[in-house]
């Protein structure tokens, strides 16, 4: 088969720091592994699959200007005919300006994954995948990631309702994310520097238990690229002045950056995943699970659906005293379970072979709309 992945506009893959569109070179590299030709329409420096080609796309690395419709239309413009011949079309994008290109052409062979959110654009999707059972029932009724979560403030406008959504979750390298079972005396909160990834609950809980050692990983402050998640982390850094539990591990740039993650994953105890959004899926979850390293959540979005309770981590309700309850019981859990669950469920290639079930659907004629 001869697949199309058109990727974000933001970054070329993988990025050093924003990790979630490592999911789609995860993707392209299984599907190439199984014999399909992969293409990808992404930002030049993109990593290419053996046997397809990365057709570039203006990137924005994060600025506007350019707009994302604009880095996708001229994509489409320069790669007309090699999007036509594909046999799939799989749109990661973020406006899916090519995928209503092509079905404004009649072409009924594509697939839109939604990265998060809603679905903001106005015509009906075609196709579509969503990340977690969570999320497309805020999909379906266009509700926000901040939907009955402390940070309903931040939400922005509600999307447009759909139809109909799949479920694909998202895929690792558990090959790569691998256990060392060779723990430390440490939690791990580490997270993009932002209040709806929880840090300062993190350091809430390390001030009301001094026993208890937090290491909080991120992004230096002065190699953020956004000036507003660099204040996120000095206020991190104030927030935990004078509590000497609390230490900062700064991620370092590549290519070591993802070296230093995994590395962080084996050696802690748990992942502390104190999000106060509800989270599409959080790849970050299944990146500690694959290392042994057992995940203590909060029960927004996909959390209850990625760990399952008193056997890969726990989930709680979004109050500290309930998550240093489980802090306190972290030992219950086995390192060994939690690996086996990650490569059961949330490996690259399980990832792989949903999309091809929904690739084979719709070029056998039974998509969804």
């Amino acid at each position: 088969m001869k697949i199309g992945i058109v990727a974000t506009h933001s970054f070329p893959i993988p990025s050093p720091t924003h990790t979630g569109d490592v999911v789609i070179l995860d993707l392209a590299k299984s599907l190439d592994e199984m014999g399909h030709t992969v293409n990808l329409y992404a930002p030049e420096g993109t990593h290419c699959t053996s046997k397809g080609k990365v057709f570039p796309m203006r990137a924005s690395y994060g600025k506007y200007p350019p707009a994302g419709e604009d880095c996708e239309q001229e994509c489409f413009n320069n790669h007309a005919e090699s999007l036509r011949n594909e046999d799939i079309v799989h749109d990661f994008s973020v406006t899916k300006r090519i995928v209503q290109s092509l079905y404004n052409e009649c072409r009924k062979n594509i697939i839109s994954t939604i990265m998060g959110g809603a679905w903001m654009q106005s015509q009906q999707p075609h196709n579509l995948i969503v990340w977690s059972e969570s999320h497309r029932d805020r999909v379906i009724r266009g509700a926000t990631d901040y939907e009955n979560t402390p940070t309903p403030n931040l939400a922005g406008i509600n999307g447009n309702p759909v139809k109909e959504a799949h479920i694909v979750n998202g895929g690792i390298d558990t090959e790569y994310y691998c256990p060392t079972y060779e723990k430390k005396n440490f939690l791990l909160w580490m997270n993009r520097w932002h209040p709806v990834k929880g840090y300062s609950r993190a350091i809430e809980i390390a001030r009301l238990c001094p026993d208890i050692e937090i290491v909080l990983a991120g992004e230096h402050p002065d190699r953020e690229m956004f000036d507003y998640q660099k204040q996120c982390a000095l206020e991190a850094v104030k927030l935990a002045e004078g509590l000497p539990n609390v230490k900062f591990e700064w991620l370092p740039a590549d290519p070591h950056h993802h070296e230093a993650k995994r590395a962080l994953y084996q050696q802690a105890k748990a992942l502390l995943y104190t999000i106060q959004f509800n989270e599409p899926f959080g790849l970050s979850q299944v990146e500690a699970l694959a290392c042994g390293t057992p995940v203590i959540g909060t029960n927004y979005g996909s959390v209850p659906e990625v760990i399952s309770d008193g056997v890969t981590g726990f989930v709680c309700e979004n109050d500290v005293q309930k998550f240093i309850e489980a802090i306190r019981k972290i030992d219950n859990i086995n390192p060994q379970t939690c690996r086996e669950h990650a490569v059961r469920r949330f490996d690259r290639r399980v990832m792989a072979n949903s999309y091809l079930t929904q690739y084979n659907e719709v070029i056998s004629g039974k998509g969804w709309s």
